[in-house]
Order: C-alpha cells, then sequence, then structure tokens
C-alpha cells in the first residue's frame, strides 16, 4: 500500500492525541492482551504489523482501521465485561479490515461516495466473515466456537440499535439483521448453533453474494 501524502503529520497528530489518554490497569491489560493477538495474526497472515491507537473518535463505532495500519479504538472499548462476555470480535472484525486490504480514505466526491458506501457495505460482511476465522487464528478457537462468538456478538449490536443505544456505524448496512444473516450464509455448517434475523428488504447484492457464498464451504482454521 503506497503511502498517502501527509501522513507523517497526520500520524504524529495521532500519536500525541493518543498519549493523552489514560488506561487504568485493566484496560492496559486488555489493550496488551490485543496486542499480542494482532500480532499473532498478521504473522499468519503475513501482512505488516498494525498499531494500537487508544483515544476518542468520532461517530458511533468502537475501533476503525486507518491507512498504515493504525487502529483506533476508544478506551470504554478496554473496559473489563461480565463472564462470559467480551468485545473480542471488534478487535477480529477490524483486523479483517486490515488483512483484507480494506483500510483506504473515503474518496471526496459525491458521485465516487455513493459508489464507495455500496461497495463499503460489501467490505464490512465480507470482514465479518472473515473475523471468525482470525478469531480461530488469534485466539486459538474452533472455528464452530469463533462463529458462535460472532453471532452473538452481532447480535448483541443489533438489539443495541434496535434499542437506540447505540447508533450504526459509517459505512455499514442500515440495517443489522443484513449483517447477521450474511454471515449465517457464509457459514451454513453452523445453521444449528445460528439464529436467522428478520430484515428489511436487503439490497440486491446481497442475495447475489449469498448465493455465491452458500455454495462453498467454509474452510477450517488449523490454529495451532
Amino acid at each position: 500500500m503506497s503511502r498517502p501524502a501527509g501522513r507523517g503529520v497526520w500520524l504524529a497528530l495521532l500519536l500525541a492525541l493518543a498519549g493523552c489518554t489514560h488506561l487504568t490497569p485493566a484496560q492496559r491489560t486488555q489493550l496488551h492482551l490485543w496486542e499480542r493477538v494482532a500480532k499473532r495474526v498478521t504473522a499468519h497472515y503475513e501482512v505488516s504489523a498494525v498499531t494500537f491507537l487508544v483515544g476518542a473518535q468520532d461517530g458511533p463505532g468502537g475501533g476503525a482501521v486507518r491507512p498504515g495500519g493504525i487502529i483506533t479504538i476508544r478506551p470504554d472499548m478496554l473496559e473489563p465485561l461480565p463472564a462470559g462476555q467480551s468485545r473480542d470480535f471488534l478487535l477480529a472484525h477490524e483486523l479483517a479490515h486490515w488483512v483484507l486490504g480494506h483500510a483506504y480514505r473515503r474518496p471526496p466526491d459525491e458521485a465516487a461516495t455513493a459508489t464507495w458506501e455500496v461497495e463499503q457495505q460489501r467490505r464490512e460482511l465480507d470482514a465479518n466473515a472473515e473475523a471468525v476465522k482470525i478469531l480461530a487464528v488469534g485466539w486459538h478457537w474452533t472455528e464452530r466456537r469463533a462463529f458462535f462468538h460472532a453471532h452473538a456478538y452481532l447480535w448483541t449490536y443489533r438489539r443495541g440499535v434496535v434499542a437506540r443505544q447505540i447508533g450504526v456505524p459509517a459505512g455499514h448496512p442500515p440495517d443489522p439483521c443484513v449483517e447477521i444473516n450474511d454471515l449465517i450464509r457464509h457459514y451454513p455448517a453452523y445453521r444449528d448453533i445460528a439464529e436467522n434475523c428478520p430484515s428489511w428488504p436487503e439490497p440486491r447484492w446481497v442475495e447475489h453474494v449469498g448465493r455465491r457464498e452458500s455454495s462453498l464451504s467454509a474452510p477450517a482454521i488449523d490454529a495451532r
């Protein structure tokens, strides 16, 4: 990936802002865990390493991947959760964008932006599917367990949107059900532990992607 003009200044500013972020011991422990996982994943995919920056960011999303392998995370995303819950899918999803080459800038002109938004929704679905494989690689889980975690995370996200507790991040389908149902289409072997989501009318390309992916079996990941 080519380096965008002015990236050095932009990165220096981000680093300065990140340096002002105070993390609790529990948050630092979680961050160090995610850093180790990210290192394992990028080595597995043979891509460049990523750098974490913790701080406030615009929009409802908890994290984002930036050009140059910068993953920005809100501090609250590192807070401990009750037993049995985690935000590991958030990291896996952002790492998926990185290993799939999705880190780039939004086009400036209006016509290109309209095309970008349609393509970005496709990339979000692809990142969800790849995140299952990344959970298996980074956390040494079975693919079945990784799918179950991703599926549960997306349902929690959907409930938050419906309850208006959280918003839909930029680039994602406006209906979270699209993401849930697409993940199930990518991994048909695990329908016994999945629940389809009642959805608004989906874009035509989602149906096409579903038909294409249903003919393929998702390969198991050797996480050793």
